[in-house]
């Protein structure tokens, strides 16, 4: 077999991270390739050091001219992909094993056609403008485990045959979500996913400001694409409640009326996340 390891970036330093998955496929014996696709970035210094990618064995680095969405680059990935295998990673991800390639090699030989690894976060908090992503990432790790009942883009495997019926949804070019489509699209073609633990470290560590514009964003995506997205979510659950009580106007008030409290608090030093990651986890 071989195996197609696609890394979509955006303006992100990820020669370690490729180094590091190339070692291991070396040492597999395995046959391989690693393609890295720059979406549309212009930002020069993770360009240049991104650009020593292509010195490396198998190894292609192509920055894109114009930004398409993260649905569309990694579909675009797939599409120069020569592997029977797909291997999605994230360009902020870690290597936190020596196994990590060997473990997906193992799955393929046992027949799982859908694997996910799964993500993992640091043990300690970063900067305090930094807490509110790390609070809300680790409580949904310590309550859910490293590897989400649903499909995450972050860290998966899928046989390439199997991916190109479903791919990812196009329709979607804002933050959030691809990976919900994807995976009911693949369960729709009879797919089961196999989880493994085989997790990357998350290294990315927002502002706090930032991982709220980027909350909003993917709300909004859901609030564009409901009629697709909102009966997998348990925040689906409660608006759909909301809707059949007629509440919504009186939710509305009460929202507005407590916003500016609850970004104070999410912003603070002891963000309370619990919240948030409750609404918007899939239902399992």
């Amino acid at each position: 077999m071989k195996l197609s390891v696609l890394i979509p970036a955006y303006e992100r330093t990820c020669y370690k991270l490729v180094e590091d998955l190339q070692t291991q496929l070396e040492e597999s014996r395995a046959e391989y390739e690693i393609i890295v696709f720059e979406d549309g970035g212009r930002d020069q210094v993770s360009h240049i050091a991104n650009l020593k990618i292509n010195d490396l064995t198998h190894c292609h680095y192509e920055r894109r001219t114009r930004n398409v969405g993260r649905s569309a680059i990694r579909n675009r990935l797939a599409d120069e992909a020569q592997g029977e295998w797909l291997l999605f990673i994230d360009a902020d991800a870690k290597m936190v094993r020596r196994d990590f390639i060997r473990r997906y090699l193992a799955a393929a030989a046992e027949g799982h056609k859908l694997v996910c690894g799964g993500i993992t976060h640091r043990d300690t908090p970063p900067a305090r403008d930094c807490l509110l992503r790390w609070c809300y990432d680790r409580t949904f790790e310590l309550q859910v485990g490293p590897v989400s009942p649903q499909l995450s883009c972050f860290n998966f495997m899928v046989e390439r045959a199997l991916f190109m019926k479903v791919r990812f949804n196009e329709s979607v070019t804002t933050y959030g979500w691809e990976d919900v489509l994807l995976g009911v699209g693949l369960k729709e073609q009879g797919a089961e996913m196999t989880t493994i633990d085989n997790p990357l470290l998350h290294d990315d560590a927002d502002k706090s400001v930032r991982f709220m514009e980027k909350t909003r964003e993917s709300l909004n995506t859901l609030h564009t694409h409901e009629h697709l997205l909102l009966q997998y979510t348990r925040l689906g659950n409660v608006v759909n409640t909301i809707r059949r009580w007629h509440m919504a106007a009186v939710v509305r008030g009460l929202f507005v009326a407590a916003r500016p409290l609850m970004e104070h608090q999410l912003l603070g030093r002891h963000p309370d996340s619990r919240a948030v990651w409750s609404v918007l986890l899939p239902p399992r």
